[in-house]
């Protein structure tokens, strides 16, 4: 309202009804007239919504919005005195504004949907008796003592002698029974040239228990492993190794979980070991001894409930002399260059107690006459707990609880690797290879399915290794087996120091004379490098939290929006808009209502 006074114009607050209820002949005149110029903007926004048409109070209702929001620019564009040239500029501003805020919101989306986990150090150092010492599997060049009964490389010759004359084998030689079942099982492990050579004129129908006769022939510990020394203590190797199948034959493995605990039935492996090591009498009987064997021992939860004595075993110290140290024996008489053909020594596998070794990995090579001096270096993985939010196809990993296996019961990636390759062979050969765990109506193999199990093998790794070419290209590619990491997992990672250890004489050195001219020794040392290390630890890099709050951040820094942004946007487009909505329906009714009054006068 304009006030004359003193010669000069001013301008007052409008009282309420001036603008409440217009009369009919002005009902129709545009609210956006110059004549509201200079009229402040927020009586013009209220007369908009009010009064004005449907497109007149949606533009009222965001000009109201803008001016209350905290949306960065919003209020330039909808105030209504403000020119079209600088409503244009803030428009270009906050487009500008906008695109790069959904752009890296978008990354950052793309960031969480590819790679949510990150493997990085564990903040704190583990110590080594955390964990348990690595299992120590032993697998000697020599498999049998050829003093005895049976001796392969002069089998061998017989039956060489009668193929290259006849062309065939029908045991003129006069061979027994036991000594050709002996022969056939031993094939099996032989190298594969050898194998190939005999086995096309051996019977192919000769019944051979083949995991039961090598265990029958192999050498007892005492003889490869004459003595050890484990925790600083010297003991009978036989105290501390007990068999163990493997695709090497017969070996000998140090701190490995019994069948029972690896196996979720014994009875899955086709031979029976005698050789149990009791924990609680350990050590010999001149010693003191540690507390018995209590608690239980996995991956996930660690040593429960156990002191020093545990099971399995565990180090508390690095250097050699807390480690395991083990005399390998070895007699020039017992070298068979037939069978293993050049190689002769040991072959010696690190892996961790709730896993099988797997012989076609990394392995340390032990010669005659040599010092080996391994420091091994843990690798130990762990995860959190949140991880389960992810599928294992992002976090790259299975937990225990995730993945069953049929024959084991932890899940490890080598476990999964072995039970693979069984199934496999079982589908193809209709038999298992004489090492692998299988069920109890499934038979061994024997001679005449070893070309199948061996094209076995090479046939499985051929299509993983495609699968994964093609997984590169196209993630919806299945992989067979799909043997991904555990995501607790423990391995062990090794450095090896090698010298001469001339076995002959250092005994001398100590006696006048030495029986054994064709002796040959070698030293073998396995220990923690450090009483501490470094664990890795898969966490969660971009978790829901995470990535709402970056998206939040993003967005708040780009546009000034927060969640209390979307409560006031909801609030001001749900309850503010059905309250405008009834006050103009309410002023229809009185203008309808005033209409009618001036009608009748």
């Amino acid at each position: 309202m304009f006030l004359v006074e003193n010669g000069a114009i001013h301008f007052s607050q409008p009282d309420p009804d001036f603008l409440s209820l217009p009369t009919p002949s002005e009902r129709h005149m545009s609210i956006t007239s110059n004549a509201l110029s200079d009229v402040p903007s927020e009586l013009i926004i209220k007369s908009r919504i009010k009064y004005g048409s449907r497109w007149s109070a949606c533009q009222g209702l965001m000009a109201e919005y803008s001016k209350s929001t905290s949306v960065h620019g919003l209020r330039y564009i909808f105030e209504v005195h403000r020119p079209f040239y600088e409503k244009f500029y803030w428009i270009v501003l906050m487009l500008i504004s906008f695109y790069f805020a959904v752009s890296l919101m978008w990354d950052t989306y793309l960031k969480w949907l590819d790679s949510p986990v990150i493997l990085g150090f564990d903040e704190t150092l583990v110590p080594v008796s955390k964990i348990p010492f690595p299992t120590i599997t032993i697998c000697p060049e020599i498999k049998m003592n050829r003093d005895e009964e049976f001796d392969f490389t002069k089998v061998a010759e017989k039956i060489e002698a009668e193929i290259e004359e006849y062309e065939s084998f029908k045991n003129s030689a006069n061979l027994t029974d036991e000594e050709l079942q002996k022969f056939v099982a031993t094939l099996q492990i032989c190298e594969s040239e050898v194998l190939d050579k005999f086995s096309p004129y051996m019977p192919k129908d000769m019944p051979v228990d083949v995991p039961q006769t090598l265990v029958d022939l192999a050498l007892v510990p005492n003889t490869t492993l004459p003595f050890c020394r484990w925790n600083g203590r010297y003991y009978f190797c036989h105290y501390l190794f007990k068999y163990v199948l493997t695709d090497e034959g017969i070996c000998y493995q140090f701190n490995g979980l019994h069948p029972r605990d690896i196996y979720r039935d014994p009875n899955y492996l086709s031979y029976s070991d005698s050789t149990e090591i009791d924990y609680n009498n350990y050590y010999d009987t001149e010693l003191p001894r540690y507390q018995d064997v209590t608690g239980n021992w996995s991956l996930n939860d660690g040593y429960i409930n156990q002191g020093f004595n545990a099971y399995p075993q565990r180090s508390v110290l690095s250097s050699a002399r807390n480690g395991l140290f083990a005399f390998l024996m070895g007699f020039e008489h017992n070298f068979d260059y037939t069978c293993r053909t050049f190689k002769q020594g040991y072959k010696v596998f690190l892996n961790s107690p709730d896993s099988v070794p797997l012989t076609t990995g990394n392995y340390i090579l032990v010669s005659h006459n040599d010092d080996i001096l391994v420091s091994v270096l843990p690798q130990y993985v762990t995860s959190t707990e949140n991880l389960h939010q992810f599928g294992p196809e992002k976090r790259q990993c299975y937990f225990n609880d995730e993945r069953y296996l049929r024959y084991f019961k932890s899940y490890s990636q080598s476990n999964c690797q072995t039970e693979c390759l069984a199934n496999f062979t079982i589908n193809k050969c209709g038999c298992a290879k004489f090492w692998m765990p299988k069920p109890l109506d499934v038979p061994t193999c024997g001679l005449a399915e070893v070309s199948c199990y061996n094209q076995a093998e090479i046939e499985m790794n051929l299509i993983i290794s495609n699968q994964t070419k093609q997984k590169t290209v196209d993630p919806s590619v299945a992989i067979m087996c799909d043997c991904i990491p555990a995501c607790n997992s423990l391995d062990y990672n090794f450095e090896i120091s090698r010298s001469y250890f001339d076995f002959e004489k250092t005994v001398l050195a100590q006696r006048d004379e030495y029986e054994h001219d064709d002796g040959r020794g070698a030293r073998l040392s396995v220990y923690f490098k450090e009483t501490q290390f470094t664990a890795i630890k898969r966490t969660v890099m971009y978790g829901i939290t995470t990535l709402i709050a970056n998206c939040g951040g993003i967005f708040g820094l780009f546009m000034g929006i927060s969640s209390l942004s979307l409560i006031e946007f909801i609030y001001f487009f749900s309850v503010r808009l059905c309250s405008n909505l009834r006050k103009r329906s309410l002023i229809k009714k009185k203008i309808l209502q005033q209409e009618v009054d001036i009608g009748d006068e």
